[in-house]
């Protein structure tokens, strides 16, 4: 007999995925999450039974005898814990179940499923999510199949147009789809069920679905291997009388209470006894039922709480195995050689990278490959002073600590406050990293603005009639700025004779930096003077020299369109005298 399929459900934040598994089983977890959002792995068996139970009359229609004992269905918050449902070779999960929301259509994290899907060879079906929202639909029972004849002719024709859409965004990931009743090949098309996971439409059809796929193409791929049991660590926790313990997701072999149990830590396969194996009962779920049924083995595919003597540094997204003392070495060799795959490549400097499980931590790695983020150090767990250590003498951009779904321990508090670094967290990996790309950006944009006041500016000017305050040492002269913006250095004149250096500003009786274009200020000049270095009514230009001209063509965008036309202007007059100037 095979075991039950693993499935694991992704899609966008909001798209719906925990909603439709508290459908599935008629719990309401997803009222207890942040905001609506999963906020870590959770493991729910449904028997065959009761899939039945759901589907009724649409099993028939699969034509074959089920053998499968049920589904186990994967709670996951997105792409960041499928990472972590990892064996040698690919995923864990034999089937997956894509959430979309049927307005929004491939949204960011949605792009970055597909792109794990595919790059872990997992198929999937496509759950178009939130049918019920559409303008004038009509309940009209669970069974998707029937409710659309009951729709009036235009909530038909939106639910088409908004399939065909899909179907051609799809295609662009050279994804093959149809809706699930118009599919000629499972094995070429990706089926696409419209559902409502708030209301229960398109439930059923769902359900047939993957029951369907697993008996039909997985058969093979379900069968169990005796031996050596294989599993994922989901989540460490402390539980009253058993001390550590882990939930695992348990994909193949069996596990016995008298077996050896290897599990992974940050370094390396470590060893200890198994206390207690403990199941949750069907329709229940691992992070909610408490009451567990302790059993002597485990057979796959199941959720598991594992108690151990001693699980010193265990973390989450590790492989497991248990396993007798003569096949021991080999159990060790295989999650060595799978913590191999979670480690990351990282550089000499730059920021430091905290996750709650590997898999969260692979998710971040993943996001930040493709961008210009240097890594120094990528780690589970919590932000600890030695992170802060790791990060304080990096450049101001890299002064900084990404930490997904995971805390800070009070050491590290503090030494965050003390030392002024920046630390982002979050639930959900890709705001997490859009909130550090904007922090850098508006860095890099406060050092060229700063960089900017430090390098004449180009301005054009003209020296005011009637107002020479001071005729020389230095020359205090009214002026009026025809363009650009006037920050200081020297100027001359239009033929590009120097006249003297801008030493200060004044408006109003005040110091300023800059005086912007239509402004009337008085500047002192120094070693110049009125009357034989220039005139009232002479029109003046600030003098770029050729290291200013190559800093102002980094910062051109900085500048205003005044300053841009005066700086051609400028360059045609350094031009004219020098053309060699600007090297």
């Amino acid at each position: 007999m095979p075991r039950q399929p693993i499935l694991s459900v992704l899609g966008h934040v909001d798209s719906g995925k925990t909603t439709l598994l508290d459908n599935i089983r008629e719990s309401k977890i997803v009222q207890g999450e942040s905001g609506g959002i999963t906020q870590m792995i959770g493991a729910t068996e449904v028997p065959i039974t009761t899939c039945r139970d759901v589907c009724g009359p649409l099993l028939d229609q699969l034509d074959t005898d089920l053998e499968i004992p049920g589904l186990l269905f994967i709670d996951t918050p997105g792409h960041a814990a499928f990472s972590s449902l990892r064996k040698r070779g690919g995923s864990i999960s034999d089937i997956a179940i894509l959430v979309v929301d049927i307005e929004e259509g491939v949204q960011p994290q949605t792009e970055e499923a597909i792109k794990i899907l595919k790059e872990s060879g997992t198929p999937f079906v496509i759950a178009l999510n939130k049918v019920d929202k559409l303008s004038g639909w009509k309940q009209a029972g669970n069974m998707f199949t029937k409710a659309i004849q009951e729709q009036p002719e235009r909530v038909q024709k939106k639910i088409d147009e908004e399939i065909y859409e899909l179907m051609g965004e799809l295609n662009e990931y050279d994804i093959m789809t149809d809706r699930f009743d118009r599919v000629d090949d499972f094995q070429k098309k990706a089926a696409l069920i419209p559902i409502s996971a708030m209301t229960g439409v398109g439930i059923p059809e769902l359900l047939m679905v993957v029951t369907g796929l697993s008996q039909n193409y997985l058969a093979d791929e379900l069968e169990i291997q005796q031996g050596t049991g294989k599993g994922t660590v989901l989540e460490v926790s402390q539980e009253k009388g058993l001390g550590t313990t882990i939930d695992v997701i348990h994909y193949d072999g069996i596990m016995k209470k008298t077996d050896k149990l290897v599990y992974g830590t940050a370094d390396g396969a470590k060893v200890t006894d198994i206390r207690a194996l403990l199941e949750p009962k069907p329709l229940q779920e691992i992070r909610v039922d408490k009451q567990y049924e302790e059993v002597e083995e485990v057979h796959p595919a199941s959720g598991v709480k594992i108690s151990g003597k001693d699980l010193e540094g265990v973390i989450s997204g590790a492989p497991i195995r248990t396993t007798s003392e003569e096949n021991l070495k080999e159990a060790k060799k295989e999650v060595e050689e799978e913590l191999e795959l979670g480690r990351f490549e990282t550089q000499n400097q730059g920021i430091v990278v905290k996750a709650d499980s590997l898999g969260s931590l692979e998710a971040v790695m993943r996001e930040i490959e493709d961008l210009e983020i240097n890594v120094q150090k990528a780690e589970v767990g919590p932000i600890k002073k030695s992170n802060v250590a790791e990060v304080q003498n990096e450049i101001p951009e890299e002064r900084a600590i990404i930490a997904f779904n995971t805390g800070t321990t009070e050491q590290g508090q503090r030494a965050v406050q003390d030392r002024d670094i920046q630390v982002f967290q979050s639930e959900v990996v890709y705001e997490i990293i859009e909130d550090y790309r904007e922090w850098k950006e508006d860095l890099k944009r406060k050092k060229r603005q700063k960089a900017l006041t430090a390098v004449s500016r180009p301005a054009k000017i003209e020296v005011l009639h009637e107002h020479v305050f001071r005729s020389s040492n230095p020359a205090v002269v009214g002026v009026k700025i025809l363009d650009g913006v006037l920050n200081g250095g020297s100027v001359m004149q239009e033929d590009g004779t120097l006249v003297g250096n801008v030493k200060s500003i004044q408006e109003q009786n005040e110091k300023v930096e800059k005086a912007e274009k239509g402004s009337q200020v008085a500047v002192s000049i120094s070693n110049a003077t009125v009357g034989r270095d220039f005139e009232e009514g002479d029109v003046l230009y600030v003098n770029i020299t050729g290291k200013e001209y190559k800093q102002l063509k980094e910062l051109k965008d900085l500048l205003t369109a005044g300053e841009k036309d005066v700086l051609d202007e400028i360059v045609d007059i350094k031009d004219s005298k020098d053309p060699h100037w600007k090297l």
